[in-house]
Formats: C-alpha cells, structure tokens, sequence
C-alpha cells in the first residue's frame, strides 16, 4: 500500500497525466503528451525514433489499462491510479516500464546529447507535460544532486526512482513533477 507521502505524489503525477484534465486518464491524455514529447524534439511521424517513443508510449498505457482500468471503460480514476501506482512501485517487472519510458525520456530531453539535461532542456520537458516553465527553474537546482549544471542519466534514474520509491519528504526526486 503507498504511503501517505507517495499517495500525494501519485495524485500529483495523475493530474500531470491527466492532459485534457477531465480528472481521468486516458488514451488521449497519452496520446497528447506524445505529441508534445515529439514536438519538442522536431520528431517525424513514420521515423525509427519516432515510432519506437510512440510504441513505448503506448505500450505503457496499455500496461496502465489492463491492471488499472478496473470497470473497463477506458478510463483511468484517481483511485484506479493509485492502486496501479502501488503494485507498479512494488512489482520489478511493472516499475520496468517505468524504467525504460525514463531511459527513453532522458535521451530525447539531452537535445544537444551531451550526456546531461541543461535547465534549458529541463525546461523543455515541462512544457511537453504542461508544466510551468518558472517550475522547472525552481526545482532545477534541487535535482541536480552534484550540483554541475546538469542532470546526467545516473541523477534522472536515482531521481525517478525516488519520485516512485521514496517515504523520505526531503528527496529531491520526490519534486521531479512539481510540487505534490
């Protein structure tokens, strides 16, 4: 069961899914953050990389439909979500796909490919999930753990892996999508 604290930033991450926010998640919600994603990164319809990020953006929400959608309706409710968040932050084969959209995220935010994420390309992220700009400028500084301007796939992992895992209120990795 998710703790109080992973509870808020699980409710914190539905609403960041829930694109259109009609207060569910759905096909279209992934659907629209794709396509930010790959606007972002100038991707075309019908390239290698392009179709591999959609495939795993759908094969994520098909992972999220079959173990959460419990009524079978298409859509993802709070408390549907919370439950998947659960057994996806405790199952090893389900925080899997986490793990491999993160990796895949992390490539496509490195826009200059220099192994790390600028505050600029930070910044970019935000706007594919709908995020505030001046957000990202905030927590910024408090993801970058060793402190050098950036945030290599090491930090973005450890990052993820708090965001999902940790019970500790001061882990930076806990703000990766805002304030909960």
């Amino acid at each position: 069961m998710l703790t109080e604290l992973q509870a808020r930033k699980w409710t914190r991450l539905f609403h960041v899914y829930d694109a259109n926010g009609n207060g569910v998640v759905e096909k279209d919600d992934y659907e629209e953050i794709f396509q930010n994603v790959v606007a972002s990164r100038n991707l075309i319809s019908g390239t290698p990389e392009y179709d591999r990020l959609y495939a795993e953006f759908m094969s994520d929400w098909e992972e999220l439909r079959k173990d959460a959608d419990k009524n079978n309706n298409g859509k993802i409710e709070l408390s549907e979500w919370l439950e998947h968040g659960d057994r996806r932050s405790n199952n090893t084969e389900m925080y899997q796909t986490v793990l491999d959209l993160a990796s895949h995220i992390f490539e496509l935010l490195d826009l200059n490919g220099d192994g790390a994420i600028s505050l600029e390309e930070y910044k970019t992220f935000y706007r594919s999930w709908r995020l505030s700009e001046e957000l990202a400028a905030e927590i910024f500084p408090k993801l970058d753990l060793d402190d050098d301007g950036g945030i290599s796939k090491k930090e973005f992992m450890v990052l993820i892996w708090q965001f999902h895992h940790s019970d500790d209120p001061d882990a930076p990795g806990n703000l990766f999508f805002g304030p909960y």
